[in-house]
């Protein structure tokens, strides 16, 4: 599951370069936690800080981090998919994902996603925090328990999600699983309708699902689709 890492961060821990750092996280408070262990405890260099991933994408652009501390829930786009982009833009760069997020599909999605760690923000101390980030500086990675809990859960499970869907199916059951109609996903991914039913059908069938309640519970579950999203949807319905 694990691929082979760059030494980049490594080499320049023990050059006496200081390594170069981008935050990306939206809470002010924590940011500033962030960025005083990267000063003080390691003493790096942080050279940019976003609270959204169009402003984060943008510094890492300009500055070429060696390492991104990164916040996966952030207000303009989904961090996983940003981490995608930082990858593609430099294959190099290390990624630590910080989230408050430990569901099925996204500590999924983290492990395939190319990133060096993962910190969940509920459950870790700062010094857990300090341990991940300091791994991953020496060029290894760090994926707390919960992560190792979940990959062996669906390693395990005959009919788990990566088992049964493709990766089309995943998407659409994160927009089908959130309360959107057949005519919305349909517009939403530029499908027909038909092609939205039939793939409805499919995913229910492969999951074992019977009623749309059922798949809506399903997504909610497993972190397809957040909760808070569905009850706002449903309230703005006339």
């Amino acid at each position: 599951m694990f691929k082979l890492v760059s030494l980049r961060g490594f080499n320049h821990h023990f050059s006496g370069t200081p390594m170069k750092i981008v935050l990306i996280e939206d809470q002010a408070m924590f940011r500033d936690l962030l960025k005083k262990i990267c000063r003080e405890h390691f003493h790096l260099s942080v050279v940019g800080e976003a609270e959204d991933a169009a402003t984060g994408l943008e510094l890492c652009r300009k500055h070429k981090p060696d390492m991104v501390l990164l916040d996966l829930n952030l207000p303009d786009k989904d961090g996983v998919t940003l981490a995608d982009e930082l990858i593609a833009m430099d294959p190099e760069v290390r990624i630590l994902a910080l989230s408050t997020e430990c569901d099925d599909y996204t500590l999924y999605r983290v492990l395939n996603s190319g990133m060096h760690g993962y910190v969940d923000k509920n459950r870790q101390s700062v010094e857990v925090l300090k341990q991940a980030i300091d791994e991953v500086i020496k060029g290894r990675v760090f994926f707390t328990e919960v992560v190792q809990q979940v990959r062996q859960k669906l390693r395990l499970e005959p009919k788990s999600f990566p088992k049964v869907l493709t990766e089309r199916e995943q998407q659409l059951l994160a927009l089908l699983g959130g309360g959107l109609t057949n005519d919305e996903v349909a517009k939403e991914l530029h499908l027909s309708r038909y092609t939205v039913q039939l793939h409805r059908r499919n995913i229910m069938s492969k999951l074992g699902l019977h009623r749309t309640p059922d798949l809506i519970r399903y997504a909610v579950s497993k972190g397809f689709s957040k909760l808070n999203s569905f009850r706002e949807r449903n309230a703005d319905s006339p």
